[in-house]
């Protein structure tokens, strides 16, 4: 085997000298770094137990091997001196201290007390496996503190969302909740296993922890929505009731106007379920009354659930209460519609120059009579308009065609004879 120059020997200690350096330094940062107090295996357990103490193991072997090389390299420079030539037994003693073989436990971290077993390594292979052992704590030491970074900023996060929680419970003078509960158990199982063994901690108690506070946020989410829109939501209440009830009222009005104004069937005449305002259960006054005197007692809860039920038989009762108001008012309104179209009738003879016709005249009066009669017949009313329109529009047609005088007397529509009694209904 040939000889290393000493150029060749120099090279080798700068460069062992670097890698020493530069070992030093990480050594120095990783001794004192946060972190390190934070990976003492006696604090932890699990998989974060294993892994700080991998980590501490390679640490002491790249302190052993850092150590090593420093001593080799020590004893190098002490030999090499700093002539400018040496003979050739000094060249071989460099040679041997730094391209030989050197003795290190084979094994990193071995127990104290039972001696590892050792093997020959070179000073180049050892700093190459001080630098492994290195990049493998580092690596280790950031997993671990990676997972308490990403858990802790989670456990903060949860807390400041419960202790919202908490102040939104106060303010609505709320105890505590199962929902609550569970996600404050949660917290602390999931600090305890942060605290011990973050590495272990599974993704799905982060999740169950994330869906309990979102239980908990949108279950107060909708108690505060609650409360807060509880005096809106009475206002309004009472304004539909007030509805109902106009309605109920103008249907019994007109249902009263219509009976002596009107000559209706025999049939029963519309009307509202009995006590659908006053009944004493699930009378929409009286149990309106009773949610009122709860949310003044402070029982918001139950006035906010009691109005939606009672709303949503405010609601069907109002859609009852319209059509009872459109049949109540529908003899009435038929009267009127009819009256207004005679009166059409008659504006058209008018303009056509026929109002004066004695057949027109007659069928006119005859209408008349029955639509402002009391009470009036809406059948006979109906056919004695229609005949009428009929007849204008039959005189409308003749003009056209160069019809000028001569024509047969109209009939009396539908053979009924003007009324002779008094009009008796003005409205």
């Amino acid at each position: 085997m040939v000889a290393p120059t000493l150029e060749q020997i120099d090279a080798t200690l700068a460069r062992l000298s670097a890698a020493v350096a530069a070992q030093a330094a990480i050594l120095m940062g990783l001794e004192s770094a946060p972190g390190r107090a934070l990976i003492d295996p006696e604090h932890l357990t699990g998989a974060t137990r294993e892994r700080a103490a991998t980590a501490l193991a390679a640490l002491a072997d790249a302190w052993h091997c850092y150590r090593t090389l420093t001593e080799l390299l020590t004893a190098a420079r002490a030999v090499r001196g700093d002539k400018a030539r040496v003979d050739a037994r000094v060249t071989a003693e460099l040679d041997a201290l730094l391209h030989g073989p050197t003795g290190v436990p084979m094994v990193p971290g071995a127990p104290a007390g039972s001696p590892p077993p050792m093997v020959d390594i070179r000073p180049t292979d050892l700093a190459d496996r001080a630098d492994a052992a290195l990049a493998s704590v580092r690596a280790d030491i950031d997993e671990i503190l990676a997972a308490w970074s990403r858990l802790l900023a989670i456990l903060s996060a949860t807390e400041r969302e419960l202790a919202t929680a908490d102040e939104l419970a106060a303010r609505l003078r709320l105890g505590d909740d199962a929902g609550r509960t569970i996600a404050r158990r949660l917290l602390a199982e999931l600090s305890d296993l942060t605290a011990a063994d973050p590495l272990s901690v599974p993704d799905t108690m982060v999740t169950r922890l994330a869906a309990a506070v979102g239980a908990v946020q949108a279950s107060l989410g909708e108690l505060a929505r609650r409360h807060d829109t509880l005096p809106e939501a009475m206002r309004e209440a009472v304004a539909l009731l007030e509805r109902i009830t106009a309605l109920i009222d103008r249907a019994a009005t007109d249902a009263d106007r219509a009976r002596s104004r009107i000559l209706l069937p025999a049939a029963q005449p519309p009307r509202m379920p009995a006590g659908v305002l006053d009944d004493e259960r699930y009378g929409l006054r009286t149990w309106l009354d009773r949610l009122t005197a709860a949310a003044a007692a402070g029982r918001w809860k139950e006035a906010s659930r009691g109005l939606d039920r009672w709303r949503e038989l405010a609601d069907a009762t109002l859609i009852s209460a319209r059509r009872f108001a459109d049949r109540s008012a529908a003899p009435l309104q038929t009267r009127d519609d009819l009256r207004g179209l005679l009166g059409g009738w008659h504006a058209k003879a008018a303009g056509l120059g026929v109002v004066e016709d004695p057949d027109l005249a007659r069928a006119y009066r005859h209408a008349r009579s029955v639509l402002y009669t009391a009470p009036t017949d809406l059948d006979r009313a109906t056919a004695l308009v229609r005949a009428f329109g009929a007849a204008v529009v039959r005189r409308a047609a003749a003009g056209e065609d160069g019809a000028d005088g001569d024509h047969e007397p109209a009939a009396d529509p539908v053979g009924a004879r003007p009324d002779r009694g008094r009009e008796t209904d003005r409205t």
